[in-house]
């Protein structure tokens, strides 16, 4: 039986309406080329590259440390290029690409990554790429008639697959191995296609309504969907058979998203609530009410102990995963945005919550309270998309406006300490946080707890399988613990 939480009793809703935010942020990098609406943007793994796609019909590859275009690559068959990303396992499909070649396409390439000198000292780039083909990243870009697989460094076209299904491109994802990838086009086709040189093709079919979102599991083994006909559906990705259908919801479910752990399901629907379900049963596991319009986003935070969701009516609410434990905390409600909230995403390390809206407002929020600590002024038109550098402490966004900004957010961090701290301290001693104590968290970041004072040189958070930050940020040290 699913256990229901409303905004009553011991779970009420806590309202956060944000005031000014702490931090006013400009970008570090307004990275101009695009002619046309930019659709999608996002960095490399090792956050030196951001790869952005556009209305325009072009692919464009830029250089995180001076803003400096490398790469822009032409020739999707569709004028509007609407997704891009670059293949998580470059190697993995290396072998399969000379098979799939087509010359159809032209690069033209900017300076060379080596050659490109730091404009400032805002941002740096780690990327360093072997000068071998096999072993440079890969770059795979989907319009409304074809995918295309590009190489970063050499800006020849690897491979070029048709789209054979009518209608336009409104999704695409990519396998976690970048072997498979999900189309959807709006006629309610999903094709499940192997990058290959054999490029088989499989239609999920199951839903009686559009598909809405989704996405392949962590290991790459199933695809999770969600439909206008109200249902959650999980697939077998080796062959499209459909594994488990999850009903409960009343109206369409706009999201749905494996957590963190891979044992869950979250979906959201015009029903006005959350759900959670079993991954393995496809049984109900609780019910989350609390908003008063169709919810169209939601998100787990990377360590799955939050979940972010956000209405037509642009409120946000925070809650917590911990369903069952006796630690349970009260949902939180933010509003700060005027306009259509169009993201929500955590950073990385789960201390952020980013939030993009229709007017172009971009806002950060400290967890787990729920403070506004920053506000991100350059756009004038809505935030289409925006991704988290690897290792949190980067932005890139990008605009109706034909905009590609990137940000330093490194300072936020140090903002959403304080603010944690302000609280553990005024609700203890019911006087307002010290300002020696203030300086001390700026100039000491990272702290984990308040004891004796210890101090590590040079901390960096460790991130796993990343080489290092794609920004410059003032010297770290971490207080290890602080005694008064």
């Amino acid at each position: 039986m699913s256990k229901k939480f409303e905004n009553q009793g011991e779970h009420q809703l806590i309202m956060n309406r944000a005031k000014e935010a702490s931090l006013v942020l400009k970008p570090v990098h307004t990275l101009s080329g695009h002619e046309s609406l930019i659709n999608t943007c996002s960095f490399s793994k090792d956050g030196g590259l951001v790869v952005s796609s556009s209305a325009d019909g072009t692919v464009r590859l830029w250089h995180t440390q001076s803003g400096e275009q490398l790469a822009n690559f032409k020739g999707h068959w569709g004028t509007m290029v609407q997704s891009c990303a670059f293949v998580p396992n470059p190697k993995a499909i290396a072998k399969h690409l000379e098979a799939m070649h087509s010359s159809d396409s032209e690069c033209e390439l900017g300076p060379r990554i080596a050659d490109i000198e730091s404009s400032g000292d805002s941002l740096e780039s780690f990327s360093e790429f072997s000068e071998e083909e096999d072993d440079q990243p890969l770059i795979i870009s989907a319009s409304d008639e074809d995918v295309k697989v590009w190489g970063a460094l050499d800006g020849k076209e690897k491979a070029s697959m048709l789209i054979d299904c009518d209608g336009l491109l409104q999704g695409f994802a990519l396998s976690p191995d970048g072997q498979k990838m999900l189309t959807n086009m709006d006629d309610q086709c999903i094709i499940l296609s192997t990058i290959d040189e054999d490029s088989r093709a499989v239609r999920l079919k199951g839903h009686e309504g559009a598909a809405k979102s989704f996405c392949f599991s962590e290991d790459g083994t199933q695809i999770l969907t969600s439909s206008t006909d109200g249902s959650v559906k999980l697939w077998d990705s080796e062959n499209g058979n459909e594994i488990i259908t999850c009903q409960g919801h009343t109206e369409s479910v706009w999201k749905a998203v494996f957590s963190p752990d891979g044992s869950s399901i979250l979906s959201c629907s015009a029903d006005k609530t959350l759900r959670v379900w079993d991954r393995s049963s496809g049984k109900e596991e609780a019910v989350m009410e609390g908003h008063k319009s169709a919810i169209h986003l939601c998100a787990y935070s990377p360590n799955g102990r939050w979940i972010a969701s956000a209405d037509k009516e642009k409120e946000i609410i925070v809650w917590d995963s911990n369903v069952n434990g006796a630690d349970h905390k009260s949902p939180i409600s933010l509003k700060g945005h005027d306009s259509f909230i169009w993201n929500i995403q955590f950073s990385p390390d789960s201390m952020l919550l980013l939030s993009t809206s229709s007017d172009g407002a971009m806002l950060l929020w400290a967890m787990p309270h729920g403070q506004l600590v920053a506000s991100l002024r350059g756009h004038e038109d809505g935030v289409k998309s925006c991704s988290f550098s690897p290792r949190g402490d980067a932005l890139v966004s990008s605009s109706h406006d034909n905009s590609l900004m990137l940000w330093n957010i490194s300072g936020c961090y140090f903002e959403a300490y304080l603010q944690v701290m302000k609280s553990f301290f005024d609700s203890r001693t019911k006087n307002q946080f010290p300002g020696a104590i203030c300086q001390i968290m700026a100039e000491y970041a990272w702290p984990d707890c308040v004891s004796e004072l210890e101090i590590e040189m040079e901390y960096k958070p460790q991130v796993e399988e990343v080489k290092e930050t794609s920004l410059k940020p003032a010297p770290r040290r971490r207080v290890k613990s602080c005694k008064f």
